[in-house]
């Protein structure tokens, strides 16, 4: 049990910079349930592109057709791949000389060196489930975030402000101001190509990740140094104060622990006993073949009134694993159950309501097209458009059933669920700190 929990079952952050951590919906509970068919009951009808939780949304996208603003089209967004591609190439990283990476879906990727030479350099990393994702679209929140590690310039805003003193920057979530700001103060993205889709749109395309990779490896702020830094590293062993789980967690909330020896941080000696204060910053609720995973940013080391910001987190491992007693259990569980078996309820009874007022929406706009194709004498495209609108129909009582089936096998899931965790408390361990684990954490000096 003592190594269970092994690296990034559990994610530990330190700084969202840490190589690119969050997902493409981090900061957003991913709820498993309805079960079933593994999907959520806010990403049913986004399955298709078109709708999100009842309302309409545009397709991702980054390029408008000139003289058309508001009709976009897909301008390949670059993908995690091309980002370890970029920063192997512009920085040249070496390749490591024994592979100790597991994740099971680089092996046979075309760019399967270079995505080991950027988990080697501790520039990228991977996700909780073993996976690095390759060809996931990356956010350019995600590209700010791990560009900053290699910046040595302070910045001097705490706020995202225009690109180029012209275009407002838009798509960055909290997490991600630091080092946008940082990012942006460096100039390092001033002569990409397109800064209007560079600040409106939530992608980068291949064209301006490789570009900014490029001019960044020649900036006066590039750290050299960085890769060699990154074998200048220290350990700490810290103890959990408080249960943290993805099954009950929830995004935001605090993490209390404590160290249970001295540790050095940004030149402050900490004695044993020194709080370390985190928070939640994602959480993925865990479901049929989905563990879930919940990812805890570590933000502050505290000795009385002496503080300091906590490093950059380089990885974490669980040294010794405890597990919540069975009296604590017991009188947690009917509550706990009671508000997951409604919640799942609710989202079915919910998503059905969004499936009866999108598809009925797609359905009369399929009607809408049909009538203004054949009246603009265009009787084909017409004839596809009510093609199309008994295909909106058999969507809908597709998706009728399938959330039926699921909505029921969910509640009766969630009920098993908090026996199962009655009975065998370890099963979700690989998802959960508990009191008295304890971590060692190996940070950045």
């Amino acid at each position: 049990m003592k190594l269970a929990k092994s690296l990034l079952t559990l994610s530990v952050l330190a700084m969202a910079s840490s190589a690119v951590m969050a997902c493409e919906n981090a900061n957003v509970e991913a709820y498993a349930h309805p079960t079933m068919f593994n999907s959520s009951a806010v990403e049913t009808q986004a399955s298709r592109g078109v709708y999100l939780v009842g309302d309409k949304m545009l397709a991702a996208a980054n390029e408008a057709i000139q003289g058309k603003e508001n009709v976009l089209i897909d301008a390949a967004p670059a993908l995690r791949s091309e980002m370890a591609h970029a920063l192997s190439q512009a920085l040249g990283l070496k390749t490591p000389a024994t592979n100790k990476y597991t994740y099971k879906d680089v092996a046979g990727h075309k760019l399967q060196s270079h995505i080991y030479k950027a988990l080697a350099a501790n520039v990228m990393i991977g996700y909780p489930d073993k996976k690095f994702r390759p060809d996931q679209k990356i956010t350019k929140a995600e590209v700010f975030a791990t560009l900053a590690q290699l910046l040595t310039n302070e910045p001097k805003n705490t706020v995202v402000g225009k690109l180029a003193n012209k275009y407002e920057m838009k798509e960055i979530p909290a997490w991600a101001t630091a080092p946008t700001v940082k990012v942006m103060e460096a100039g390092i993205l001033d002569n990409l190509p397109d800064l209007q889709s560079v600040a409106n749109d939530k992608y980068l395309t291949t064209e301006q990740l490789q570009k900014l990779v490029v001019t960044l490896s020649h900036s006066q702020y590039y750290n050299k140094d960085f890769l060699a830094d990154c074998a200048n590293t220290s350990t700490v062993r810290v103890k959990i104060k408080e249960r943290v789980d993805a099954r009950h967690i929830n995004i935001g909330e605090t993490v209390y622990a404590e160290t249970v020896e001295a540790a050095t941080v940004n030149g402050t000696e900490f004695a044993a006993g020194s709080k370390v204060i985190g928070e939640v910053v994602e959480v993925a609720r865990p479901g049929i073949k989905n563990p879930g995973y919940v990812k805890v940013k570590f933000n502050t080391i505290k000795n009385g009134k002496v503080s300091a910001d906590f490093p950059t987190v380089s990885r974490a491992a669980v040294k010794e694993a405890k597990t919540t007693n069975f009296v604590a259990r017991i009188l947690a569980t009917p509550v706990s159950a009671i508000g997951r078996v409604g919640g799942t309820a609710a989202r079915t009874i919910s998503t059905e309501a969004m499936n009866i007022s999108n598809d009925g929406e797609r359905y009369a706009d399929n009607w809408s097209n049909a009538i203004a194709n054949t009246f603009s004498l265009q009787p084909m495209a017409g004839l596809r458009n009510v093609g199309k609108s008994f295909v909106t129909l058999g969507y809908f009582v597709a998706d009728t059933a399938k959330l039926a089936v699921s909505g029921t096998f969910g509640v009766l899931y969630e009920l098993g669920d908090e026996v199962r965790y009655v009975i065998l408390p370890s099963s979700i361990n690989d998802s959960a700190l508990n009191p008295g684990d304890e971590l060692s954490i190996i940070y950045k000096k």
